[in-house]
């Protein structure tokens, strides 16, 4: 695995899964086939092994997350310390990637993401427990505190960067940090105007 991004969806995590496909990587978002990747993650890590087991062909993973409540789906590694640092000690050169977007335009995104907020409120999730997020504040103390603790938690480990996904260097940040020259760079899965 060369890539595992730790950041939240709605923060361009579709754009960089189709901005890696075009230059060449195998690279999965969300799911495989009709298996989600946060549950295979937890499987394997549950039985004691490499949380990253069943992708071994894989390059990178933009998004692992999934949450649906209704059928009792809630599996969030990309937040999840103690996954994260299993993939370090199984995988010591994979990157660690903090997708970085304005926590305001993420909360925003999420609002208008079909039932997304509503999911969350459902949901007990690392940082967000069940009953929390009603409220813009509530969200907005989750991320930023998320960004916080990847900073201070994994700020020395050379092989954590992270890119804030507006800025016009993103490309390049991750271009360099791959290794990869990227085909493209846009906007994917881009939500209904506020």
């Amino acid at each position: 695995m060369k890539l595992f991004v730790i950041g939240f969806p709605k923060s361009g995590t579709t754009t960089l899964h189709k901005a890696l496909e075009a230059s060449g990587m195998s690279t999965l978002h969300w799911r495989q086939g009709d298996k989600f990747l946060g549950k295979m993650i937890y499987d394997a890590y549950m039985a004691g092994e490499d949380p990253l087991r069943d992708f071994g062909n894989i390059d990178c993973i933009t998004q692992a997350d999934v949450c649906l409540p209704r059928h009792r789906l809630n599996y969030w590694p990309n937040l999840d310390f103690q996954i994260i640092a299993a993939i370090r000690r199984y995988h010591p050169d994979c990157l660690l990637a903090l997708n970085y977007r304005d926590p305001v335009k993420v909360v925003s995104s999420m609002n208008r993401w079909l039932d997304m907020r509503k999911r969350f409120i459902a949901s007990d999730i690392p940082g967000l427990p069940k009953g929390f997020g009603a409220k813009d504040s509530e969200l907005l103390t989750w991320i930023e505190g998320h960004y916080d603790a990847c900073r201070r938690l994994l700020g020395s480990d050379p092989k954590f960067f992270e890119y804030d996904i507006e800025d016009p260097k993103a490309p390049q940040i991750l271009s360099e940090r791959l290794g990869v020259e990227l085909a493209w760079w846009g906007k994917a899965n881009v939500n209904e105007a506020a």
